[in-house]
């Protein structure tokens, strides 16, 4: 599915080449290379808008390559695709919104694609609703379930309403994308062996670009629960993130929250 040329290598490992974007923006290969204080002011708060925006419209353009790239697929699941296309493109707008009342703008801070540069590389659609659905947009529900009281208690109520708008999509998108792969791993179990590579490729980038470094972020049970994943996921989904949490905090110059 991707044409000569079509490809980039970051620290050795091939990765799918970034969409195109507007001149004014830098593009980086990593996320630490983002700008990224982690701090409420407002110099903070530009960052996190501006990054949010970019996420939003590569989510929008991994779902409409799905489409693109898997027309044979069932109808219901292409309309559940195309919803998508449509909620993501209002999230974009919403940050893009959010950043300008914060006194930004586009192009303000260097921006990397690698959820797009690693899904874009799958070539099964099960393998990518694994990873793009069932992994980081799942990922993304735990840390908007805890950003929304958060953002209340510093009095930002605009971005906490925009957030928790964005966090009800983000349930049905996770949703439908945990039902769908349960419907096409049993009639087709080949697709498992898709699935288990494309985590173990998963696995290889963010060992290869380095990931971000994790932040006690606490798996939300309710919203995971609303996704569709089992009681006993959403346990082992827990697990996993204490155990790398506890790894990283034994590095040298780690630092332990809480």
């Amino acid at each position: 599915m991707r044409a000569a040329g079509d490809t980039k290598v970051v620290r050795g490992v091939e990765l799918r080449r970034d969409p195109a974007r507007e001149p004014c923006f830098e593009i980086v290969h990593l996320h630490h290379d983002v700008p990224e204080s982690g701090s409420v002011t407002l110099e903070g708060r530009r960052q996190r808008a501006h990054r949010e925006y970019n996420q939003e419209v590569q989510t929008l353009e991994i779902a409409a390559l799905c489409l693109v790239d898997f027309p044979d697929v069932p109808w219901q699941l292409r309309m559940e695709l195309a919803r998508q296309c449509w909620d993501e493109a209002r999230h974009a707008q919403m940050a893009y919104d959010h950043l300008k009342e914060l006194g930004g703008w586009k192009g303000m801070y260097a921006i990397a694609n690698l959820d797009w540069a690693t899904v874009a590389m799958l070539d099964s659609l099960p393998a990518r609703l694994a990873i793009q659905h069932r992994t980081f947009e799942a990922g993304s529900l735990d840390s908007e379930h805890a950003s929304v009281p958060m953002l209340k208690e510093m009095g930002h109520h605009g971005h906490a309403e925009m957030m928790d708008a964005i966090e009800a999509d983000e349930i049905q998108h996770v949703r439908f994308g945990n039902e769908w792969l349960k419907r096409l791993t049993a009639a087709q179990p080949r697709a498992l062996l898709e699935v288990a590579s494309a985590v173990t490729w998963l696995r290889r980038v963010v060992e290869a670009t380095g990931g971000d470094r994790l932040k006690e972020i606490a798996t939300s049970s309710d919203t995971r629960e609303l996704a569709g994943f089992s009681e006993s996921e959403i346990t082992q989904v827990d697990s996993m993130a204490r155990a790398a949490l506890r790894s990283t905090t034994t590095e040298p110059g780690a630092t332990h929250h809480g």
